[in-house]
Parts: structure tokens; C-alpha cells; sequence
């Protein structure tokens, strides 16, 4: 996953040029793609197994659409950085979009009640979509990943684990995309740290503030982790390496 160009990265005047002229031809093949589909929808008699994969497709689509848009508002002046990500949601598409090229098994574990975090949805997806990615190539065909959700005070907690070799361990270039997944987080206020699973492969947890406008039911939160800048036992076994600011 490409780190999308913001202030913060001081790129230069003609690489953000690039990027929004990029962006801005994109969409015309995309909305083409949304036209053919809608189309191929309405045929008459169309099997319902089809029509399926059709609407995943158009899912797709969708969520790239959102990424374009998103990418021209951060090449731009406008830049929505802050926002308010529905984690469920989030995770739920995450996990399905992974699940139509990934056959292994895919755990989710959430919480009832529902949780935002401050960061606009797009980020909180390029990055949980980036973890789960690393997590499924590490994980194998046959592994298990699980994504748990839950809350530390203040911070919402995305936690991914992998039944791979283990951090580190895994072969070069599966790990791409953490420094920027990094950045992005240490951009928001978050943190991401990376270390050892209960089944010996990789824990990845991604801490992000809560969103201003929730109020913690009852004031407690599912202590999955500490909040950032501490230490705790945050998993069974193994140590931890912190990632904030990395790259």
C-alpha cells in the first residue's frame, strides 16, 4: 500500500501534481466500471450466484472510489485528516475484502457496543487493511488471522495475530507497508507496536484516540494493551517493538 502524500511528508510541488492528475484519471474508468456493472445486474434472468459476486465487485469498487477521493483531498489544501471511523465497520469490510482472495480462516472479535475512533475512515481502513495483508501472507493459506477490537481509556485498540513464523521471521518484503501504517497512526496521535502472538506467529496492535464525540459506557474498556507510551503485559508470551515514527 502506497502512503498517500499529506503536508506533513513535504513532498515536493510536482510529485502532488502527479498524484491528484493520477487520481483525477481514475475516475473515469471507475465510474465506466460502476456503469457496466449496474448493467450486468439488470440482465434479465441473471443467476443469483453471479449477481453476488457482481455487488462484491461493485463493493470494490466503491471503497476505491473513496480512496481517490480521499487522495485528492490530502493532495489538496482540505485535507481530512480528522474524522470518525465506525471500527466495526471498518473491520467488517476489511475482513470481507480479505476473505474473497484469502482462503484461510478469519477471526473477528468485537465488542457489542459500537466503537469509533477519531481518524477519518479511510485511514483507519488503508491501515487495518495494510496489517490484515501482512497478516494473511504470513498466516499461509491454511493459517488463522484474528482482528480483536476493543478499548483502553481513551484509545481504541485494533489488535491483528497471525498463526505464521513470528516476527521477523517471516520472508523480506511481507512487512511492507508497517512504516507507513506507523506514520499514519504517530500522524493521529496513535501508535502502532508489533511482537509476538499466543500462537508463536505475529501481534500487531494499533492504538488510536477515541473519537471526541463517545463517551466510554461505564468508563471501562476491553484492556487489551496499554495506552501509548506504556508497558504492560499486552500479550501471553513474547516482547514487543514499538513502531511509532517509524520510517
Amino acid at each position: 500500500m502506497i502512503d498517500v502524500l499529506s503536508a506533513d511528508d513535504q513532498a515536493p510541488p510536482g510529485a502532488v501534481r502527479v498524484l491528484r492528475e493520477a487520481c483525477h484519471d481514475m475516475r473515469q474508468p471507475l465510474a465506466s466500471m460502476f456503469a457496466l456493472a449496474a448493467a450486468a445486474m439488470a440482465e434479465p434472468g441473471l443467476p443469483l450466484a453471479a449477481r453476488a459476486r457482481l455487488e462484491q465487485m461493485v463493493g470494490q469498487a466503491e471503497w476505491l472510489a473513496e480512496l481517490i477521493q480521499h487522495s485528492l483531498q490530502l493532495a489538496g489544501l482540505d485535507a481530512p485528516g480528522a474524522g470518525r471511523a465506525d471500527l466495526g465497520q471498518v473491520v467488517t469490510e476489511v475482513a470481507d475484502a480479505e476473505r474473497m482472495t484469502w482462503p484461510g480462516t478469519m477471526k473477528v472479535i468485537s465488542r457489542p457496543a459500537v466503537i469509533f475512533a477519531g481518524v477519518h475512515p479511510v485511514l483507519v481502513r488503508r491501515m487495518l487493511a495494510n496489517l490484515v495483508g501482512n497478516a494473511t501472507r504470513a498466516a499461509g493459506p491454511s493459517g488463522t488471522v484474528t482482528v480483536e477490537i476493543g478499548l483502553d481509556q481513551d484509545w481504541v485498540v485494533l489488535a491483528v495475530e497471525d498463526t505464521g513464523p513470528g516476527f521477523g521471521k517471516i520472508p523480506k518484503g511481507l512487512g511492507f507497508g508497517l512504516a507507513a501504517v506507523s506514520r499514519t497512526a504517530a500522524r493521529h496521535g496513535g501508535r502502532l507496536e508489533c511482537g509476538d502472538g499466543a500462537s508463536g506467529g505475529t501481534r500487531v496492535t494499533l492504538w488510536l484516540p477515541l473519537s471526541p464525540a463517545q463517551t466510554q459506557p461505564g468508563g471501562t474498556g476491553s484492556r487489551l494493551n496499554a495506552p501509548p507510551g506504556t508497558r504492560s503485559a499486552i500479550k501471553p508470551a513474547g516482547t514487543s517493538t514499538s513502531l511509532a515514527g517509524a520510517g
